[in-house]
């Protein structure tokens, strides 16, 4: 009776030694099966390759060098230790596409000479981060060190000795996944937290923990350091970081970094437990989590919402994304033109060759960008980023409304901004970030002392400030519990698109909302109708900077223009870091500024009273580094007012063509604007261009099946 349970226990027991093949993360064996038929038939995939193996053979001829880690972002050991991960991960894929050892044994030595070095390692000498790492100055660059340089030893896995791999695991790898989970407090919240940075942490040690067959390490990063998927874990991030719609609450910036391991650890956790249906899970949220990431674009570039520098589908994790969510699911025929047009290499993988065979068969699709609505919050209900694009697409427009959450450590106090893009440059602008990316002679690489100070205030923003002061007084703790409520977004007609947010608690005391109408022919012009109404018991200040990119043309009023001193313009919140190069004192019911960027005209006119002040302003004062940009900006301030509607329009109008030396309509064709109604109940705008007049309503207290806004030509 018993010798059957004995065999069935050894079989089991077999089962369990055999389960993880390798390759099993990036790659496999199949797919490099397919890659070695295929080479020589997919010239754009072979190139790809080619780069691969000239950077893996230039890695070999140079000498191995880990040096003691001393420096910060950008710095000589910083990336040192960079270059060592990439390297590794290129000779481990040339090795599985050639079998050549000299790959596989470039891998090993590299890992001794980590192995040698990492025991003797304290935290980084460098004291930016809450979170030092060994390796790096924070922990998030040892994570990345980790995913790429456990895609190289599942590469070589095979060829090492299993003595050498045992004292990796032992030595080395495990000591590392301890530090990175458990290495202190601050550690352990890193590694359970819902952001990027915890995103990263579990793929590395989820990574690692599937080349190592540690089971323990795998079932911490899918669930977090408490194996309940209720504290932690990567199963938790796709759970709440992502909207039902794939929007990543951090922003398009963050959302591109982040979808690198998400993508990537998926990819890994589908090889290895396939049952878990990973690219399905939560409605496919990965699928549309990238395609997501795509509408956030204009001209291929992200939009620059909160802590944003510029980048777009070139980006080696749009690559990853691309190629990987392809491979997943290859009915996104679409993803092979992001590919096609814009990404200069596949991954040289498995993923990458599906890709790349793919755009060779005539397979590749358009991508449509289109006007959506992308909620935020896991459920949907932390407002939203409401995108309007042009409905022809040679004009080459996007309008942008964000009345999100605040996007937790890389969010701004923002709420209700606008941006707005047109004929390939942006026009109306968000700030982003003060940040010099690994150039060591600016802060360390690191975000400046001006990304708090600046970037993130509320008047570095094309959104109403009051008392001069940030949104929820600058204070994450409470911005982080509040979320603008989206009132309506309506694209039924594309030659009127509308939408419309609220916030009450961003400023105590006073309910903003905004609501914008892109208005595509009016008398022949675009038109785009801003009405931010601001509603309170008590007086305040009211601030509506447009900060606008390009040449200033014309103010409609006279100004003063500061000539030979400037002064700051104001000293609490953002304001200090503003000169003040202008100031004017409206005459008339409307005041109309205009701008030249490109090839076009730009006009804001907007209605004025005897309390509103206009001002030019730009970034760059008290900045003895120089960590700022000088952007421009136009101010409109109403002095001393409870209850105040700031009515604009913002029109793009006529051509400046230098070529010839013509111009066109350089003058706004804004007759007159004015608000005909305002209460607690509803706004009326008045409008006229060109001789056609037309009228807007916007309606505040009805029911979500009303109609909330009406427009009307005469």
């Amino acid at each position: 009776m018993k010798k059957p349970l004995i065999i069935i226990t050894l079989l089991i027991f077999a089962n369990v030694i055999i389960a993880r093949e390798h390759p099993s993360l990036m790659m496999t064996g199949k797919g490099v099966a397919e890659m070695k038929k295929g080479m020589g038939k997919y010239p754009a995939f072979d190139a790809s390759i080619e780069e691969t193996k000239t950077k893996a053979d230039f890695a070999i001829a140079s000498p191995i060098v880990v040096p003691v880690p001393k420096d910060g972002g950008g710095g000589a050991t910083h990336e040192k230790h960079k270059d060592n991960y990439y390297s590794m991960y290129y000779c481990g894929i040339m090795f599985q596409l050639t079998g050549e050892k000299k790959y596989a044994g470039f891998v090993e030595k590299m890992l001794d000479e980590y192995l040698k070095l990492y025991p003797t390692l304290g935290y980084h000498p460098v004291k930016m981060s809450s979170n030092p790492g060994r390796l790096f100055w924070q922990t998030l660059n040892d994570f990345v060190w980790l995913v790429h340089t456990s895609i190289a030893y599942d590469c070589v896995y095979n060829y090492l000795p299993e003595q050498k791999r045992t004292e990796y695991n032992n030595k080395l790898f495990k000591p590392m996944a301890q530090f990175l989970m458990d290495g202190s407090d601050a550690n352990n919240k890193i590694f359970n937290k819902m952001h990027n940075h915890g995103t990263w942490a579990c793929a590395a040690v989820g990574m690692i923990g599937y080349v190592m067959d540690d089971n323990e390490l795998i079932q911490k990063a899918l669930y977090g350091s408490d194996k309940t998927g209720k504290n932690g874990g990567y199963m938790q991030q796709l759970d709440e970081l992502f909207s039902p719609d794939g929007y990543f609450t951090e922003g398009a910036y963050y959302q591109r970094y982040a979808i690198w391991p998400f993508v990537i650890f998926a990819q890994a956790i589908n090889n290895n437990d396939p049952d878990k249906k990973i690219f399905l899970y939560r409605d496919a949220i990965l699928k549309k989590a990238v395609s997501t990431l795509i509408q956030m674009t204009y001209n291929g570039e992200f939009f620059t919402i909160n802590d944003a520098l510029k980048k777009g589908f070139s980006a080696q994790e749009l690559v990853f994304a691309d190629n990987i969510l392809y491979a997943a699911d290859n009915s996104q025929k679409e993803l092979l033109t992001i590919s096609k047009n814009y990404q200069s290499f596949f991954l040289p993988s498995d993923a990458g060759f599906a890709v790349a065979r793919d755009i060779a068969r005539g397979e590749a699709k358009e991508f449509k960008l289109i006007s959506q609505l992308l909620r935020d919050g896991s459920d949907g209900k932390m407002g939203g980023l409401a995108i309007f694009r042009s409905p022809k697409p040679a004009e080459n427009t996007t309008f942008l409304m964000k009345a999100t959450s605040h996007g937790l450590s890389h969010g701004h106090f923002d709420k209700l901004t606008i941006s707005y893009y047109d004929d390939g440059n942006p026009i109306l602008v968000d700030y982003g970030s003060s940040r010099f990316l690994n150039i060591v002679v600016k802060y360390n690489g690191g975000y400046t002392p001006l990304n708090d100070k600046y970037s993130m205030s509320t008047i570095s923003h094309n959104t109403v400030s009051v008392d001069m002061k940030s949104h929820y007084e600058g204070d994450i703790k409470v911005s982080s519990n509040y979320a603008p409520t989206i009132y309506c977004y309506d694209i039924s007609n594309p030659e009127i698109q509308v939408c419309s947010a609220y916030e009450t608690n961003a400023s105590p005391g006073v309910k903003m909302q905004r609501t914008n109408a892109v208005i595509e022919n009016l008398g022949g012009v675009r038109i785009i109708l801003d009405i931010f109404k601001l509603t309170s018991e008590k007086e305040h200040t009211y601030d509506l900077p447009f900060f606008y990119n390009g040449d200033m043309i014309s103010l409609s009023t006279p100004y003063t223009k500061a000539l030979e001193q400037m002064g700051i313009f104001g000293n609490s919140d953002g304001y200090r870091y503003l000169w003040k190069e202008a100031w004017a004192k409206p005459n008339d019911s409307k005041v109309c500024f205009t701008w030249l960027k490109g090839r076009r005209f730009y006009s804001v006119t907007t209605v004025t009273d005897s309390k509103s002040d206009l001002f030019f302003v730009r970034s760059g004062a008290n900045d003895p580094e120089y960590y700022l940009r000088t952007d421009p900006a136009f101010i409109i301030r109403q002095n001393s007012a409870k209850n105040h509607t700031f009515l604009s329009a913002i029109e793009t109008h006529g051509k400046y063509d230098l070529v010839v030396e013509k111009t066109e309509n350089a003058v706004s064709s804004v007759k007159s604007l004015r608000i005909i109604e305002d209460n607690d109940n509803y706004t009326v705008a008045e409008i006229e261009v060109n001789e056609v007049k037309a009228r807007f309503r916007i309606d505040y207290n009805k029911e979500s099946s009303a109609a909330k806004w009406t427009f009307n030509k005469y």
